[in-house]
């Protein structure tokens, strides 16, 4: 039998040539693909491993458990004020107790805590706009004050309000200036810092617990 090569046939011979060598092309590509799909796949579970290994070892060393309410940060507080019924407070709270923060509204101690454990804020108490802690001492044993942060409320009631030497406002934040026998023993405490009128080396501290 003899075969025409024609010009025409010879056209279809390789188109059909080139189409079955795309065909095998396509196979091989797909084949890579699958393959290397499942290398990573593979290899997820590892890299997830040492990520939840790093992170455990993080957490052992800074006593941070699985179950522990994850920090806040300064970031997240889209609200953040005090309330106290009892001197007609309301008043917003900001980072830091310079002049610009306190001239305009209660300053929060930047190394004390923002929503558990030991909070501690500064406010001046004389001035039109800024005498925020002007009623402070007003305040006595079981008056409750109001701390909100994104509209969790946190309740105390007062345990102590006394005047401390201002040198000794360092000690106090650290833990290490007793102001009344039972405040040590609650985690969960509020310290309100103003000056006392007439006395500039003075400073006026409440205390206050959180309701259990």
């Amino acid at each position: 039998m003899k075969i025409n090569f024609s010009k025409r046939n010879l056209n279809i011979i390789s188109f059909f040539i080139s189409l079955i060598i795309f065909i095998i092309i396509i196979i091989f590509l797909n084949f890579l693909k699958i393959n290397f799909s499942l290398s990573n796949t593979s290899l997820i579970p590892n890299v997830k491993n040492e990520f939840d290994s790093k992170n455990n070892n993080v957490k052992d060393e800074l006593n941070i458990g699985n179950n522990t309410e994850e920090i806040l940060q300064l970031s997240e507080i889209f609200e953040w004020n005090l309330e106290i019924e009892k001197i007609n407070l309301n008043a917003k709270i900001l980072e830091g107790i310079d002049e610009s923060i306190l001239k305009n509204s209660i300053g929060h101690y930047p190394n004390t805590d923002l929503l558990e454990g030991k909070v501690a804020l500064k406010a001046y108490n004389i001035g039109e706009n800024n005498n925020f802690f002007a009623n402070l001492k007003e305040l006595e044993i079981g008056d409750e004050i109001n701390y909100i942060v994104n509209q969790e409320k946190n309740t105390y009631k007062v345990i102590s309000n006394k005047i401390i030497d201002e040198e000794n406002e360092k000690d106090l934040l650290d833990g290490t200036l007793p102001q009344n026998e039972n405040w040590q023993e609650n985690n969960d405490i509020i310290i309100l810092i103003t000056y006392v009128k007439d006395l500039p080396e003075k400073l006026r501290c409440v205390i206050a617990t959180k309701n259990s």
